[in-house]
């Protein structure tokens, strides 16, 4: 016998996580509640807040409240262009449990052990860091060091952590912000980066996805990873979805739907966006004289 009913695993994707909100709040209107959850890079921010009792509402206007600016940390790099203190600080701040071990629900949390080239699962200890750890895209960001340990996003190993929490459950829900095989990027350093990966984390989802019960994909296109002004564009895109297809796979709705009030973020991406690729292009001057 399983040790938990029904579990969910939470893809990555930077700020198009906010759309795995509104898949949570279909399954909460559908009566579905996990009994385990796991998450990787923006996945493992909602799935420790939905450990905590958040509800999907909350998280997003948490998201909503959020600004890039601030959280990037803008740094001269050694093995990233941006420092991940900042979001260390405020993932302690709006999560309400300081240790993995301490959240209601059961939680676990996909990194990479950079010094060992190996997947690293998160099922105890201090929360905020093993979040950023698993939050920590190479190159965009410098490694996550824990214990003399240095850590980067998990997803490039498990961008789609079902296999974390297979064994353990009866049944797993498995939810992925899609990343276009085709899609338009910048011209400068960090949007190849992230090309680059999340065509590396895209590859190594469609595993995991086939081991899961229920597989929902968010198409996400066009919106920006480091883009907070959509959370509520977001958000829709994860409830509509995920409504379709509890529906088309049979399962009824005990809630009607409920009517949410959004946070409405300030629209700042052309200017954030600006400012990353003018710190981008100066990191790489100072670089490449060097």
């Amino acid at each position: 016998m399983k040790k938990y009913k029904l579990g969910i695993a939470f893809s990555g994707g930077g700020a198009k996580g906010a759309a795995h909100c509104g898949a949570l709040q279909a399954l909460e209107e559908f009566g579905i509640k996990a009994d385990v959850v796991a998450g990787t890079s923006a996945g493992s921010i909602v799935a420790s807040l939905y450990a905590s009792g958040i509800k999907p509402i909350d998280m997003c206007n948490m998201f909503g409240r959020m600004d890039f600016k601030d959280l990037l940390g803008l740094r001269v790099p050694r093995a990233g262009f941006f420092s991940s203190k900042p979001l260390v600080e405020h993932l302690s701040k709006i999560i309400p449990y300081k240790n993995i071990e301490d959240t209601p629900t059961p939680l676990y949390i996909v990194a990479c052990n950079l010094d060992k080239g190996k997947v690293v699962v998160f099922d105890k200890g201090e929360l905020a860091p093993r979040v950023v750890a698993s939050c920590s895209i190479p190159v965009v960001f410098y490694p996550m060091i824990i214990n003399g340990v240095h850590y980067i996003d998990g997803g490039v190993f498990q961008n789609l952590p079902v296999s974390t929490i297979r064994e353990k459950c009866e049944k797993v829900i498995a939810i992925s912000v899609h990343h276009a095989r085709e899609e338009k990027f910048d011209n400068n350093m960090i949007s190849f980066a992230m090309r680059s990966f999340y065509l590396m984390f895209i590859s190594n989802t469609l595993e995991d996805a086939a081991m899961s019960d229920l597989f929902i994909e968010l198409n996400t296109t066009g919106y920006s990873s480091f883009d907070l002004s959509n959370i509520e564009e977001l958000f829709n895109i994860g409830y509509n979805t995920t409504v379709k297809k509890l529906e088309e796979d049979g399962y009824e709705r005990i809630k009607p739907q409920e009517q949410l009030e959004f946070y409405h973020h300030e629209k700042k991406s052309a200017q954030l966006q600006k400012e990353i690729k003018e710190h981008v292009v100066k990191i790489s001057k100072r670089t490449t004289k060097k």
